[in-house]
């Protein structure tokens, strides 16, 4: 019965692409290799997953400071945003909503930083967008391939750095790629509307009216 794609066989794919036998598991003595394959997959899936997919994208994630004033992001926060200018903008009908945060926050190592304020010290909870990354196994499909392909063809350039395996995998990574924005697409449901820059020049129309979207 066909099942998605495991880290076993995408570490398997990436080794096939420089001619190298498949391994049947982790555990026990590996070859350099091996090994390196390995680290090259989850090197490039916590590359593609910090650009910020629907899948690993959590919005109005509210964090809530220690008694010391601290915010501490878990491990697998990525990035941090609280630009919420699209905040609760459909379905919301609160007319006295603030649509913006007045202050900005990143990430700092483990931290949140209030760059406003020039502060780690929160005196009150933040609403805030986080990206996330997962284990390879806990990506949807299309996110195991792409994340594999591109995998393969980095693996591939530093091992052999052969220009004709470079282009046969570089249209595979094109593919897998298009094929992973097709499913963004097709999940996240997005309108004009989730666009920043299209809702800041409807919103300024609607200010000039006294209106709030």
């Amino acid at each position: 019965m066909p099942t998605k794609t495991t880290e076993l066989e995408a570490v398997n794919t990436i080794l096939s692409t420089v001619g190298e036998p498949p391994i049947n598991s982790f555990t026990g003595a590996q070859g350099a290799d091996a090994t390196i394959a390995r680290n090259v997959l989850t090197e490039v899936s916590r590359e593609v997953q910090s650009q910020g997919w629907h899948f690993n994208t959590l919005f109005d994630q509210t964090l809530t400071p220690t008694s010391t004033g601290d915010i501490t992001l878990a491990e697998e926060v990525l990035r941090v945003d609280n630009d919420n200018l699209l905040k609760n903008v459909r379905g919301n009908t609160d007319a006295n909503l603030n649509m913006t945060e007045d202050r900005e926050v990143i990430q700092r190592g483990n931290r949140l930083f209030d760059k406003t304020n020039n502060t780690f010290t929160f005196t009150s909870p933040i609403k805030v967008t986080t990206v996330l990354v997962y284990d390879f196994e806990d990506l949807p499909e299309p996110a195991r391939r792409y994340v594999t392909v591109r995998a393969s063809r980095i693996f591939q350039d530093r091992m052999l750095g052969s220009q004709k395996h470079h282009l046969f995998t570089m249209q595979d990574e094109m593919k897998a790629l298009s094929t992973l924005k097709e499913f963004e697409g097709d999940t996240s449901d997005r309108t004009i509307f989730d666009n920043n820059d299209v809702f800041a020049t409807i919103n300024r129309k609607g200010a000039l009216r006294g209106v709030r979207y």
